[in-house]
C-alpha cells in the first residue's frame, strides 16, 4: 500500500498532506522541514509509519513553506498559523485526531489543543520542548545565519546531530533530503521560530492526555527539556527511552510502542479526589520532582533559589505525610493531584 497526498488549500496556499492506513487518525506533525514524498522513500522512516498504521490511519503534512506544500514564505510562519496548519488537516480527515508530535511540532500541537480541544484527542509528545532557552542568544543567532548562509554544511551538521551513529551514507542520504525539503532562506526562517517560542505559559492549560517520550540520550533536546515539558503539562505522564537519536525512527523502538500502545488505549486520566492541599507552586515543584529532576534542576527551571526548592520539597512531604520525595510523587499522581 502506498500513501495517499492530497491538498488543502491553507489561507490561499497549498497545503499538503499524507494519509496511509485505516482506522481513527493519528496525525504525525510535520518536522523542522520535511518532504512528504522524500521522506517516504526512507525505508526505516516507511517502516516506522507503518507499525503506527497497524491501529491508526497515518496523516502526515509538510509545513507551508517546505516540501510539497506551497514553498512561499510571506507571510512569515508563526506558532499560531502552525497550529491552524493542524487544524486545517485534522478537520480534512475526521475532525479529531490523536497528534504525534516530534521536536519543534509539540509547539503548535499544544496552541492547537488550548484553543481547539475538540480536535485533539491526546497528544504524544517525542523529543519536545517548552523553550529553547538553554541555548545562548548568540549560539543561537550564530546557528539560524549557519542555516542561511550555507545550508549545505548546516544540513550535514543538523543530520549528524538528529542521529549521532549514522554512517557517512546515512547522514549524505538525510542532507540531501532536508535541502530537497527547503530552501537555505526557509530553513533559517524555520529554525528562528523553532529556536525562539516559549510556550511555557501555554502548556499549563493543554486539557487533553499527553504522553512525553524523550531519548535519555537525545543530543539535539536534551532530556532535561523533555522533563521540564512533561512537568508543565497538567495531564502528562513522561517515559524515558533508551538511545540518542531524536528521530523517532531510530535506535529501538521496543520501548516507544510498548508506551505509545498503553498510552492509546488507556482510561482518561482521573479527576483529583478533592481539594488538593498543595500550592499550585508546590503542585508544580512536584510534577518536576516526578519527572526525576534534583532541586538543582528544578530550581534554574522556575527561576528560584535551591534553598527555595528545598523548603518547597519539605512543605510537600508534610502536606502529603510522606518520608520521601518518590513517595510523595506516587501518592499525588494516584489522588490525580498531579
Amino acid at each position: 500500500m502506498e500513501q495517499n497526498i492530497g491538498f488543502l488549500d491553507f489561507e490561499g496556499r497549498s497545503l499538503a498532506f499524507a494519509t496511509y492506513g485505516e482506522g481513527p487518525p493519528m496525525v504525525v506533525g510535520p518536522r523542522w522541514v520535511s518532504h512528504l514524498e522524500e521522506e517516504w522513500a526512507d525505508p526505516n522512516e516507511r517502516a516506522f509509519y507503518r507499525e503506527l498504521a497497524k491501529t491508526h490511519c497515518v496523516v502526515r503534512f509538510d509545513r507551508v513553506g517546505c516540501g510539497v506544500s506551497s514553498r512561499e514564505l510571506d507571510p512569515r510562519p508563526t506558532i499560531e498559523a502552525e497550529s491552524r496548519q493542524l487544524e486545517a488537516v485534522i478537520d480534512a480527515v475526521g475532525g479529531s485526531a490523536v497528534v504525534f508530535a516530534s521536536s519543534c511540532c509539540c509547539l503548535a500541537a499544544s496552541q492547537l489543543a488550548v484553543r481547539r480541544p475538540d480536535a485533539v484527542e491526546s497528544v504524544v509528545y517525542f523529543g519536545g520542548y517548552a523553550t529553547r532557552n538553554d541555548i545562548p542568544d548568540v549560539t543561537r543567532r550564530s546557528l539560524i545565519e549557519f542555516a542561511r548562509l550555507n545550508w549545505r554544511l548546516a544540513a550535514q551538521m543538523f543530520a549528524g546531530l538528529f542521529d549521532p551513529h549514522a554512517s557517512g551514507d546515512e547522514i549524505a542520504e538525510h542532507t540531501r533530503r532536508q535541502r530537497a525539503a527547503a530552501s537555505a532562506e526557509a530553513a533559517s526562517i524555520f529554525l528562528e521560530l523553532d529556536l525562539s517560542a516559549d510556550l511555557r505559559d501555554v502548556l499549563p492549560r493543554v486539557p487533553v492526555p499527553a504522553l512525553v517520550l524523550h531519548r535519555r540520550g537525545d543530543r539535539t533536546v536534551p532530556i532535561g527539556r523533555g522533563r521540564e515539558l512533561a512537568a508543565l503539562l497538567p495531564h502528562a505522564r513522561f517515559v524515558p527511552l533508551s538511545g540518542d537519536s531524536h528521530l523517532p525512527w531510530k535506535d529501538d523502538q521496543r520501548e516507544l510502542f510498548r508506551a505509545l500502545a498503553g498510552f492509546v488505549r488507556d482510561e482518561p486520566i482521573p479527576e483529583a479526589e478533592g481539594a488538593s492541599p498543595l500550592s499550585s507552586r508546590e503542585t508544580e515543584i512536584l510534577r518536576l520532582v516526578a519527572t526525576g529532576m534534583s532541586n538543582r534542576e528544578i530550581a534554574a527551571t522556575l527561576v528560584l533559589s535551591e534553598h527555595t526548592v528545598h523548603r518547597h520539597v519539605a512543605n510537600i512531604l508534610r502536606k502529603l505525610a510522606q518520608s520521601t520525595r518518590a513517595a510523595a510523587a506516587t501518592q499525588a499522581a494516584r489522588a490525580g493531584i498531579i
